[in-house]
């Protein structure tokens, strides 16, 4: 069966920047550096003033995955939100929190919901990438369905890292899997995200031993393989959302590619993606919300996207920063 989305359709070219609208501390419990050369000082797209502002990036993808042979239509979300985090625990901080024990994180959550047949797919993974550095400090991945729950959670530490595995499978049912935390070592799943991070210049590559997606019920020991990533050429993608400038980065390992569209302009979301089996992402929209606050009756609306011209900004009563209280009383997440 054919998938029911169409490839992007891209040629060289320039077009307008639909993303200019968006672009209006301490040290973590790890060890190595990003994948390939680092320049000195903080990772520039993750120390941008942008992530200061209050919101989460909230980027809607037309999407298609392949489960059970088959193409399974979706609207999936790529949300991306600063937040301070504990060295010792690794989770979100609440305020009043020592702050000896903090760090800043950016955090991508990526939503996916699918129905195959009777029942419906839910699953979240969630990378936690150290602001000054944008290195995974944590990864972690619920999955469930009418056959059971699955949790999975990566940690590195100054010792390295582990990934710990909780599943419904036969044979799988808790494990603990000891992976390389090198600097050349990289999630699948961190990719959406990290490959935002990396100088957006055509000829950039990076050399990564890559860790298989953990978006998957099952639980076995991941797979690690070597790969290139490559930053080919500057393009006009079309998606939903309208028509970019785009940066294509080819991910390559001796067979088909698959391929990334960023985009351009500053914050270089994730425009479109092509993966080997078939299924593809195509962005819908991207606006800038505080969507913890938006969790009353009608709140669904924002689901649809901004508005035609609409500012893209959060509504009234938003907070003035994560974990804080908006100007209206809005409380913290």
């Amino acid at each position: 069966m054919k998938d029911p989305i169409r490839p992007a359709v891209t040629r060289p070219g320039t077009a307008a920047g639909l993303l200019l609208a968006l672009a209006a501390a301490g040290a973590p419990p790890v060890e190595p550096p990003t994948a390939g050369p680092r320049p000195a000082g903080p990772n520039v797209f993750a120390a941008h003033a942008l992530w200061d502002d209050g919101r989460a990036e909230i980027d809607a993808y037309e999407a298609s995955l392949r489960r059970y042979g088959l193409p399974r239509r979706l609207t999936a979300y790529l949300i991306v939100v600063k937040e301070d985090f504990s060295k010792k625990q690794l989770v979100k901080a609440d305020p009043g929190h020592d702050p000896a024990d903090l760090f800043t994180v950016l955090k991508l959550n990526h939503v996916i919901d699918y129905q195959t047949g009777i029942y419906t797919y839910h699953q979240m993974a969630s990378a936690f990438f150290d602001r000054p550095t944008m290195d995974l400090v944590k990864l972690s991945l619920t999955s469930n369905e009418w056959c059971g729950n699955t949790y999975k959670e990566y940690t590195r530490r100054a010792g390295g890292g582990a990934l710990h595995v909780h599943t419904y499978w036969d044979n799988q049912a808790e494990a603990t899997h000891e992976l390389p935390a090198g600097a050349d070592v990289v999630f699948h799943d961190a990719l959406p995200l990290w490959i935002r991070s990396l100088p957006q210049a055509p000829g950039t590559v990076r050399a990564l031993r890559l860790v298989a997606s953990q978006i998957d019920s099952k639980g076995a020991k991941p797979e690690i393989r070597s790969v290139t990533l490559r930053a080919v050429t500057e393009e006009r993608v079309s998606a939903p959302a309208g028509e970019f400038r785009a940066l294509r980065w080819e991910l390559l390992d001796g067979g088909p590619p698959e391929t990334f569209w960023t985009a351009r302009a500053y914050p270089h979301v994730l425009v479109a993606w092509d993966r080997p089996d078939g299924s593809v992402y195509r962005l819908k929209w991207t606006q800038r919300l505080a969507y913890w606050t938006l969790n009353r009756p009608g709140d669904e609306r924002y689901l649809e996207g901004p508005a035609p011209g609409a500012p893209r900004q959060s509504p009234p009563g938003t907070p003035d920063r994560p974990g804080g209280r908006s100007r209206r009383g809005v409380p913290r997440r």
